[in-house]
């Protein structure tokens, strides 16, 4: 057997088990696995797994199949059944893991304790440093230190074996050949496979030498060559970056990339041109492009910073160049935006603040550049957007409100412009969602109003208009949910009906738009939740069901994309809320359970957590009022706790569903007066939505 899997009946060749805070590197280990090739010459060779193969594949990574299994457990449990071996990425994060550690404990449990191989990406061995291994592989390490048993241990940190020695130990452990002889082969293999991309580079190496040789004895010409050269660094990130992407093969432009920023480092800025460095800034781009499209956000992070010094320098030299300051821009939202990728608000916002900043110098240089208006609003949306993220809810209406008087100027200065519209009608849509949660829910619908009779008078000119369908389907939702607020159920029903109506036909239309997807999705949810308040179960159901396959499909596609994973939990509490009014509570009981393990396992990033903590909420008090209905009155208190938990804190969600949570969690639990002042406030801002309604009227008729 020389390709697939492994001997012996087993179906994967390992199964890759890791925190969800680890999960970039779960997602390069299982591709990293899964591509490489096997040296011909040890292919065929027999091992204990029957033969080594041409490729290691398949493998197993959990968080791509556990969302949309039926069964949390029984999924792991048959994959690691169905493992040849098990591979444990080790990290602080994962150390702290329960599911991590209980699944080392299930694979040693089956007796191939002696299969387990290590991936220390943080953390380790020096004593200063956090533990990065389970407590069941720490124990198995202690028993077996002098034994053949102990785990195969690689580290993929730079200063230990680097990502591709810690790929080369793992496999060899798999196959169980010598790692000296894999290694030999494989740089045999790597050697001829890489000549051209040597060959390549070097010729940009002598290039780039010829220029600074030139440089030496003529200045003129040494421009002359240095344009040349940097025109070939130009040319090789770019276009072969077009050729490579598609097959998912940019790591061949790491030697190309890594000696253009040796050059570029080794350049001074004083030196350069305003072309040379326009050039320079450019390549850094590209560069910064390729590593954050693999994923390296910490090395995207700092070519974009060079870029940006470069785009500084030239606004240095010429600061009333408008070209200049908005190229600065784009090198400064690109720090931004990397930051934004990883939750890190202490550099995102900055750079987000600055990148409006430049924006607004252009609009005064050049008032009537349409284009440099639009940049504007492209500033105003990700400052507020983050802010709003954050909960700074002040913050973000200033924001909000600048953009929407600025929208209606470059309207009324543009009245045919369907662009100028467009930035007017989201404007108000963002506006609407900060005056939402300030419990501005008047305000809030009047927005919205206006956004959708912006978006009909665009259907009414061009009913094709696939952008004006799209924002109008998400926009009908939104008031829907602000008739909830108020208890407007019918009202609610109806416009959600149209929404998902014309999400159907969208997706009808395309059914690859992820986009369209994604927020039908979300109509189905919201439509699903608002007919089980109207009491029409059955229809709640189905819908409810609609949106699971939806969401299901999308995750099917990358089951990575945090959004998505939020669709697909929206229409499982929805549907979890229908089959516990039609009386089977315990499958409603298990189905709550299952979501609280899903964004368990999501990852934890500070500008999503308003949005985890928020399904937390449902699905806690989901378990908790089935679980006083079952008389399980000690088990409800304990999750009743657990909303108080997420919820009575200074960073919590302070929208007013949130807050009529907390006052229900508070009820329940016999603290009345805390519950009596938030129902006081939520009463002074005409908050009714229905669930709430019923809920505290259940609690206020309860013993004192």
């Amino acid at each position: 057997m020389t390709t697939g899997q492994p001997a012996s009946g087993f179906r994967y060749w390992a199964f890759i088990s890791y925190s969800h805070t680890d999960a970039s590197w779960g997602r390069w280990l299982h591709k990293a696995l899964e591509t490489y090739r096997v040296p011909r010459r040890l292919v065929g060779m027999p091992i204990a797994a029957g033969s080594v193969p041409a490729r290691l594949t398949p493998v197993f990574r959990d968080r791509d199949e556990l969302p949309t299994a039926s069964d949390l457990g029984a999924a792991v449990e048959e994959a690691l059944s169905q493992s040849w071996c098990l591979i444990v990425i080790c990290s602080p994060e994962s150390a702290r893991s329960r599911w991590v550690n209980e699944e080392v404990l299930a694979f040693q449990r089956l007796g191939r304790g002696d299969r387990i191989h290590c991936l220390v990406v943080d953390g380790g061995p020096d004593p200063a440093a956090p533990l990065c291994f389970p407590p069941s592989l720490e124990q198995a390490q202690s028993r077996t230190a002098n034994s053949k048993s102990e785990p195969v241990a690689a580290d993929a940190r730079r200063f230990a074996d680097g990502r591709s020695h810690a790929l080369l130990k793992l496999i060899a452990g798999i196959l169980g050949i010598g790692y000296d002889t894999l290694v030999q082969r494989d740089q045999q293999r790597r050697h001829r496979s890489m000549f051209r991309v040597t060959c390549a580079s070097l010729a940009l190496v002598v290039v780039l030498g010829l220029s600074t040789l030139i440089a030496i004895t003529s200045r003129r010409e040494a421009v002359d060559q240095r344009s040349h050269a940097e025109g070939l660094v130009e040319f090789m990130i770019g276009d072969l970056r077009k050729k490579l992407e598609p097959d998912g093969k940019l790591a061949t432009l790491d030697a190309v990339g890594k000696e253009a920023l040796a050059y570029y480092a080794a350049q001074k800025s004083e030196d350069l041109d305003a072309e040379g460095l326009a050039r320079r800034a450019r390549a850094l781009h590209m560069i910064g492009e390729v590593y954050d499209l693999r994923g390296e956000l910490d090395e995207a992070l700092k070519v974009f910073e060079q870029a940006a010094d470069s785009t500084a320098e030239l606004v240095v030299r010429e600061p009333n160049n408008g070209q200049l300051i908005f190229d600065h821009a784009q090198s400064v939202f690109w720090v931004g935006y990397i930051a934004y990728q990883r939750g890190n608000i202490a550099v995102a916002e900055p750079a987000f603040q600055e990148y409006k900043r430049l924006a607004e110098r252009l609009i005064a240089i050049d008032p009537a550049n349409d284009d440099w208006q639009a940049e504007v609003g492209y500033a105003n949306s990700n400052l507020g957007t983050l802010l709003y993220e954050q909960g700074r809810l002040r913050d973000a209406a200033a924001i909000f409100s600048q953009e929407l008087e600025m929208a209606k100027q470059a309207t009324n200065r543009l009245p045919d412009s369907g662009a100028a519209s467009m930035r007017t009608a989201q404007a108000h849509a963002w506006l609407s969602d900060v005056l939402r949660d300030q419990g501005q829910f008047s305000a809030a619908a009047s927005n919205r109003q206006e956004e959708i009779e912006i978006y009909l008078r665009s259907l009414g000119k061009d009913a094709k208009n696939q952008e004006a369908r799209e924002a109008l389907l998400v926009s009908r939702s939104k008031l829907a949910g602000i008739e909830l607020d108020l208890g407007q159920i019918s009202p609610a029903v109806a416009q959600l009906q149209q929404s998902l109506a014309l999400a159907i036909e969208l997706t009808t239309a395309d059914p690859d738009n992820a986009r369209w997807a994604e927020i039908a999705s979300g109509a189905y949810a919201r439509l699903a939740n608002a007919l089980v308040h109207a009491g029409e179960l059955a229809a709640a159901g189905k819908v409810a069901a609609q949106g699971i396959e939806v969401s299901r499909n999308l995750l099917r596609r990358d089951a990575s994309v945090i959004s998505w994973q939020f669709g697909l939990i929206a229409n499982l509490l929805a549907q979890a809320r229908v089959v516990a009014a039609t009386g089977e509570e315990l499958s409603a009981l298990q189905q709550a359970r299952e979501i609280v393990r899903i964004l368990d396992a999501l990852p934890s990033t500070q500008l999503r957590e308003g949005d985890r903590d928020r399904a937390m909420v449902q699905a806690y008090m989901l378990m908790a009022e089935i679980q006083q209905q079952q008389g399980s009155s000690t088990e409800a208190n304990r999750t009743w706790q657990q909303v108080v938990e997420l919820l009575d804190t200074e960073h919590a969600p302070s929208d007013p569903g949130s807050k009529a949570s907390l006052a229900i969690a508070l009820y329940a639990l016999g603290r009345r007066d805390e519950a009596s002042r938030l129902a006081s406030w939520l009463s002074s801002i005409d908050y009714q939505e229905p669930g709430y309604t019923s809920d505290l009227q259940h609690y206020l008729s309860g013993p004192g």
